[in-house]
């Protein structure tokens, strides 16, 4: 390997080492690491091919079962080493974006499947589960911010706010699975393009452009069944299995139709020739505006139903 070749190998490990540790040891961290864990691997295996990720893999396990020990050292692989390999070796193999989107995405969830399982069988404790204990550290660091504002929150209220979110993330962990799976397949994509932009040689899958994303009519069938479960589980209270399942399947279509309508947006941004930047804001913060992306889920809706990009043309014609 050339210099400057290994210098970029070794960068990049290095940056998923430093990115496991920062996590690990800031909890606040944790849950925006995680979205971008597998990124350094899966740009080294895209860029020198599978054997100098596993190289690289192989390093920096090492690496974090001496300074860490096993158990993080195993987490490091499901999260960091299993995705970014399988990413990696994806972009490299797949000709169509969607190909490498569904393939990468499933990689992704049975991984953190895996790490589930093996935890649990080993010490009966979900390393995606939040304790009451982690839950009431994020309010109360949430709480200590606004009270320099003038806000302030009592011990009851601190309490009530984490036992509320230990309940609402062990109830919603399947469908929070399947959305980090597809944020963290989606950010590997967006940083191999980003990185790749000024490598003519570097072939990268190509998505549709954002603006013409549509999901097919059968979604409703899935819709209806979220439906069916939701009434089912007001009918008989007790039925907690009726209760996750309706509501994690309502998450994800929630998600997709809000990715619908955000796409109709940037169709609508880009008819109208607003700046990409400031079109890219304004999706974000609709996003984080619930009342907006509710909106935006309900346009999306629509949308499959109705297309209106079609309907778009013909009145701009």
């Amino acid at each position: 390997m050339k210099g400057n070749l290994f210098v970029e190998w070794f960068g990049l490990t290095a940056a998923g080492i430093v990115l496991f540790v920062a996590g690990m040891s800031v909890p606040f961290l944790s849950s925006f690491i995680v979205f971008i864990a597998p990124v350094p691997l899966a740009l080294l295996t895209r860029k020198f091919g599978g054997r100098r990720g596993a190289l690289s893999a192989l390093f920096g396990i090492s690496l974090v079962y001496a300074l860490m020990g096993p158990e993080y050292s195993f987490v490091y692989i499901c999260e960091f080493c299993i995705i970014g390999i399988a990413s990696g070796l994806l972009l490299l193999k797949c000709e169509e974006g969607t190909d490498y989107f569904m393939y990468a995405a499933a990689v992704s969830i049975l991984s953190k499947l895996l790490l589930m399982g093996v935890f649990v069988l080993a010490s009966g404790v979900n390393p995606f589960f939040i304790s009451s204990d982690a839950a009431r550290a994020i309010i109360s660091s949430f709480s200590s911010v606004f009270s320099q504002n003038g806000l302030s929150f009592s011990e009851a209220d601190v309490a009530s706010y984490a036992d509320a979110l230990t309940r609402t993330i062990t109830l919603m962990m399947p469908s929070m699975l399947i959305l980090f799976s597809a944020a963290d397949t989606l950010l590997c994509y967006a940083a191999a393009r980003l990185y790749f932009r000024n490598s003519p040689d570097t072939v990268i899958p190509q998505l549709p452009p954002f603006g013409s994303w549509r999901f097919p009519h059968n979604i409703f069938w899935a819709l209806l069944a979220a439906l069916i479960l939701d009434i089912a589980a007001k009918a008989f209270p007790n039925a907690a299995l009726l209760k996750m399942f309706s509501l994690n399947l309502m998450e994800v279509l929630r998600a997709l139709f809000l990715a619908e309508g955000l796409s109709l947006s940037w169709f609508f941004l880009r008819a109208f020739r607003v700046n990409t930047v400031i079109g890219a804001i304004l999706l974000v913060l609709a996003v984080f505006f619930s009342p907006v992306s509710y909106m935006l889920s309900m346009i999306g809706i629509f949308d499959i139903w109705y297309d209106l990009r079609k309907r778009i043309k013909i009145r701009r014609k």
